[in-house]
């Protein structure tokens, strides 16, 4: 009795199986977190500096000088709440002699922006 060989094509696509698994949604998922940890870093940091800048009467403009984010995270409003609208004689001088606060403190606040951004991505996506 003589033994065969027999040598087949064999199918190596059942042995070895590619699997994609998309991270988009973890990917955006994180990005929103960075906006939105951005955002309320910049308004509190906006705000400290703009409150350093005010002069003090009674104090009720440092107190109503506040942050807000803006819908999905899109950006951030600093200014002064209702209960303070002087805020915007004094920062535009509508009446007498203007003592900007907030567009100084937004200016020279920009570099330190610019190392939280880039402190925040780091942190939250990697090197």
């Amino acid at each position: 009795m003589k033994l065969k060989l027999f040598l087949g094509i064999v199918d190596f696509s059942r042995l070895f199986a590619m699997v994609y698994r998309s991270f988009r949604q973890e990917v955006l998922d994180a990005l929103n977190l960075c906006k939105k940890e951005f955002c309320e870093t910049v308004g509190t940091l906006v705000v400290a500096e703009a409150q350093s800048r005010t002069k003090v009467d009674t104090g009720n403009l440092r107190r109503s000088e506040v942050y807000e984010l803006m819908p999905n995270n899109k950006g951030v409003k600093v200014g002064v709440t209702p209960n303070a609208k002087y805020g915007l004689f004094l920062e535009k001088g509508i009446g007498q002699p203007a003592q900007p606060f907030l567009e100084p403190a937004i200016m020279e606040s920009i570099p330190k922006i610019k190392d939280v951004a880039e402190a925040i991505f780091r942190d939250r996506i990697g090197n």
